[in-house]
């Protein structure tokens, strides 16, 4: 059996990883703090993966999400 979990708020998180983890329940994705997203987006910056107009849409889709 496979669950898939969309939209989770952030808080709720740790939750679920402690009831996956009580449940003997494998996660496929494991819970990552802001550190790690953030070290992430820093390393990001230095390569050149996208197009300058692809990340401008990127970077626009995230202020309307806000």
């Amino acid at each position: 059996m496979e669950i898939m979990l969309k939209n989770v708020q952030k808080k709720h998180l740790p939750l679920i990883s402690e009831l996956a983890r009580t449940l003997k329940i494998e996660l496929s994705e494991p819970v990552e703090d802001d550190a790690y997203y953030l070290t992430a987006m820093e390393e990001g910056e230095k390569t050149s993966i996208l197009s300058v107009q692809e990340e401008s849409d990127f970077i626009n889709s995230l202020k309307v999400q806000q």
